[in-house]
């Protein structure tokens, strides 16, 4: 059941035979779309619904996945997680178009030697129509515009779990173990390359208690952050890198 907002509360409207969705985005004219996380090819797992509760596409868009994301243009970036196995979802970083049909995919190593090995994309940002890309193992900053890709090199930042950027800064946010709420300055170079800082402090909740376990969403230079009760936070660029310290 989806609820549209313009200009106020709209009715309700009844997706009758929506996918188990796992990631919901918006798309331009009102429509929305929905991808459930696992499935298996011949079965649908995605599907663009519009704002009369009308199914427009429905197709299945690789298994184990771990991000996605939906450009102001419609374009459809989707991360998968290391337990991929099916043709779509081993290219790791898929873009689709409006009608979920694969319009662009991450070479295979034997491709692009020169683009480092994406075995599981940790963090996923879109920048208007650009896409940045953090992927175990080698934690490389990926950067797609158009059908170029182009490696910004190694970032030493190991495990974060959400990108965030205007253009030219950014921050990492998390990391394996202790660092799990470690926030991570990093400025991208005019040329390509990137530049990455010492952490500038941790992230909490609004009342300064651990932030533990959350599901963070990274678009452009805000981030979003749901915990295991379901409350939604949102947090600037600005405001990690220039916000209160504890």
């Amino acid at each position: 059941m989806l609820v549209h907002r313009v200009g106020g509360v709209a009715p309700a409207v009844v997706l009758e035979g929506a996918v188990p969705a796992s990631f919901a985005q918006p798309l331009p004219g009102g429509r929305v779309l929905l991808v459930a996380a696992r499935g298996e090819p011949g079965t649908d797992n995605a599907q663009v619904w519009d704002s009369a509760g009308q199914l427009v596409a429905s197709a299945f868009v690789g298994d184990a996945i771990a991000q996605v994301l939906a450009t102001p243009a419609g374009s459809i970036w989707i991360g998968y997680f290391d337990e991929a196995r099916d043709e779509i979802g081993m290219r790791q970083l898929v873009r689709f178009d409006g009608t979920l049909r694969p319009e662009w995919w991450y070479p295979f190593p034997s491709e692009r030697a020169d683009l480092p090995n994406v075995f599981d994309v940790m963090a996923l940002n879109v920048h208007e129509e650009t896409a940045l890309c953090y992927a175990y193992k080698g934690f490389h900053l990926v950067r797609v515009q158009s059908d170029s890709v182009t490696d910004l090199g190694p970032t030493g930042v190991r495990g974060a779990s959400a990108v965030v950027v205007d253009g030219a800064r950014g921050a990492f946010v998390g990391g394996w173990g202790v660092e799990y709420d470690l926030v991570t300055p990093f400025a991208l170079r005019p040329g390509g390359g990137v530049d990455v800082g010492a952490p500038v402090g941790r992230l909490v909740l609004p009342d300064g208690r651990d932030c533990a376990r959350l599901r963070l969403t990274s678009r452009g230079a805000e981030m979003a952050a749901v915990d295991g009760g379901g409350n939604r936070y949102r947090v600037s660029l600005d405001e990690l890198l220039d916000g209160p310290r504890f």
